[in-house]
Formats: C-alpha cells, sequence, structure tokens
C-alpha cells in the first residue's frame, strides 16, 4: 500500500493558502476524511443512502443547504446492490445513473486502493462513501494496529484529495461507555485522528424511533447543530428517510445521561456466534471476516469460541466452525 511521495520538508511560502469547502457544512468537508459513526441497526446506512440520493438530484440537505448536481461512488459490503441499495435509492427518489457501486467486493490492500484510486480519478465523486470501514481492512490486517490505520488512511486521504471527493467513512461503535465520544469508535484512535469531522447517528434518548445526527468532532468548523430524522415506511428496501428538523441535545447530554450500559464485548462476540453458526459449519476466514466488519477484536472472537466451546474442523483445505451439538 502506497501513497504519493512528498517532500519531507517544504517552505510555508510554497503553500497556497486554502478555504474549506463543504458538502454539508459543518458536517462533510470535500478533499477531507469525515467519520460517521453508531451503533448496528440505528441508521447510518440510511443516512448515508439519502446523502447519496440528494447529490444524485441536486438536492437539499436538512438546514437547507443546496447542492450541485454530482456523482457518488457508494461501496458497501454489508447491503446488497440489488436487493437494499437500489431500492432504497428509488424509494427516496436519487438518480441511480450517478451513483456507481462496486461490481465484486473490494479489499483495501495495494491493489484494492490503487483501484479506487484510478475510478475516482476516472470520474471524481462528490461523496464517496465505504460502509463500514473495517470490512474492507484486508484479511490478516490488525485493525487496533496504528501503523495499520495510518498507511490505510494516509492513503484514503490521497484519494480525497485527488478528486476533492468528500470522503465518509461508516463505522461501528466500541461496546464499552467512554467519558469522551470520539473514543468510542470501533478500532485504532488513529481513526478518528485522520477524520477532520465526525459525527455520531445515534437514537434519540427518549424516542427510539427518532434517530440523530450529532457533531462530535469539529477541527475546521464550529460544532453543527445536531439534526434528527426518522425511517418510515416499510423495512426493507422501501422505506424511506425523513428529516424531522433541529434538535438541541448535544453530544455533552448524550454522553452525561444515565442510559441502559452497553452489552460487554464477550457478550456481543458470543451472540454473533450462536447467530451466524446456527444454521451450520460456516467458513473460519468467512466468520473472522465478518466479526471483523462488527469490530469483534480477534482475541474477543477467540474468547466467545471457548466460550461456546465452538469446533473447528478441516475440510478440503479450509476449516470450519460449527456450535457444539447441543446448541
Amino acid at each position: 500500500m502506497t501513497s504519493k511521495k512528498k517532500d519531507l520538508f517544504v517552505g510555508l511560502d510554497t503553500i497556497d493558502p486554502k478555504e474549506v469547502e463543504w458538502l454539508w457544512e459543518p458536517f462533510i468537508p470535500f478533499s477531507m476524511i469525515t467519520i460517521m459513526e453508531g451503533d448496528p441497526g440505528v441508521g447510518k446506512s440510511f443516512l448515508a443512502m439519502q446523502l447519496a440520493v440528494q447529490v444524485s438530484i441536486g438536492g437539499e440537505l436538512p438546514d437547507g443547504q443546496k447542492l450541485g448536481r454530482g456523482r457518488v461512488l457508494y461501496l458497501s459490503a454489508e447491503d446488497d446492490a440489488a436487493y437494499t441499495i437500489r431500492p432504497r435509492i428509488d424509494a427516496m427518489g436519487g438518480d441511480p445513473s450517478r451513483i456507481r457501486v462496486q461490481g465484486d467486493f473490494l479489499s483495501l490492500d495495494e491493489k484494492g486502493l490503487q483501484a479506487l484510486m484510478r475510478e475516482v480519478k476516472r470520474k471524481p465523486p462528490d461523496l464517496l462513501i465505504l460502509d463500514p470501514l473495517f470490512a474492507y481492512i484486508p484479511a490478516g490486517q490488525d485493525i487496533y494496529k496504528p501503523n495499520v490505520i495510518r498507511q490505510l488512511l494516509s492513503f484514503l486521504k490521497d484519494i480525497a484529495e485527488a478528486g476533492e471527493t468528500a470522503v465518509v467513512i461508516i463505522r461501528h461503535l466500541t461496546k464499552a461507555k467512554h467519558s469522551k465520544a470520539i473514543y468510542q469508535g470501533g478500532g485504532s484512535m488513529d481513526v478518528i485522528g485522520a477524520a477532520r469531522s465526525a459525527f455520531l447517528v445515534c437514537e434519540h434518548p427518549s424516542d427510539s424511533s427518532t434517530k440523530l445526527v450529532v457533531h462530535i468532532k469539529h477541527n475546521i468548523a464550529v460544532r453543527g447543530q445536531t439534526q434528527s430524522y426518522e425511517i418510515i415506511g416499510e423495512e426493507g428496501g422501501r422505506a424511506t428517510l425523513n428529516w424531522l428538523g433541529p434538535s438541541d441535545i448535544t453530544i455533552d447530554d448524550l454522553i452525561s445521561s444515565d442510559g441502559p450500559p452497553r452489552m460487554s464485548a464477550l457478550d456481543e462476540a458470543t451472540q454473533f456466534l450462536r447467530v451466524f453458526l446456527k444454521n451450520g459449519p460456516e467458513p473460519s476466514t468467512k466468520v473472522e471476516k465478518e466479526a471483523a466488519a462488527r469490530d469483534i477484536a480477534p482475541k474477543t472472537l477467540e474468547r466467545a469460541r471457548r466460550a461456546l466451546d465452538v469446533k473447528s474442523k478441516k475440510k478440503g483445505k479450509g476449516w470450519y466452525l460449527s456450535l457444539p451439538d447441543e446448541e
């Protein structure tokens, strides 16, 4: 994995000052990385698709900002393009001719990153969405090692700059609560460190049907006002997103509220294995990949395997995992 080589030291007078340009001010800047994070199932993907729709048609953002009609590159490892993404984009009124998706899975190894750079340079998108980040980490790479994440995010930063593209990276939250919101996302702290802006997607404390977009990192602008939305219509592909307007709730309110404790990392890993293996044996590589996509650390997955007495058996050239008979 390599990024564009730069001079080690340069004179400040050789650098032209720039003003930040925005896709959605002050949440999502162009030419930079933004983090969107939240618990699984809270509505992050719906929000990402709504943003893609508005870019594709030159629509409007919830606070009245107008968008020029642009292009979107949407990479999703969790939602099927034919069964989920296209139906939702259609239901929200998007222009699918201006939204490109992956035809095959793209791992963000050196080959995959170079392919992504070529695509961005060929048809620079206004918005690039990566959902979720850790599903694209190459096999065998540890998402908790700073050097792994720094190298990957450095290349994604180069991609953002090359296409003057707003890069939005989606990630899940960790299982434990922290006193600071920027520490709650999964993986190395270098993920949030590389972002110029980050926002949390969560349920309203007193109304689970209302979702909130809460600014948690704002290095290049003042903190944006929290926005609220709901997901309406049928579950599945034809559901749509409806903006409800601004909210006075801030991240400080959410951190200080006495909500229910999160499920422990081990409990979540155990639940994942029970559900994922309930229909029979699965390849161990597939289990590990799916666990990583849910931000379950390898050591936690191994502890959960021991706790459940998960069986490992070789079939052909690969190993398969299965629940014990009593499960």
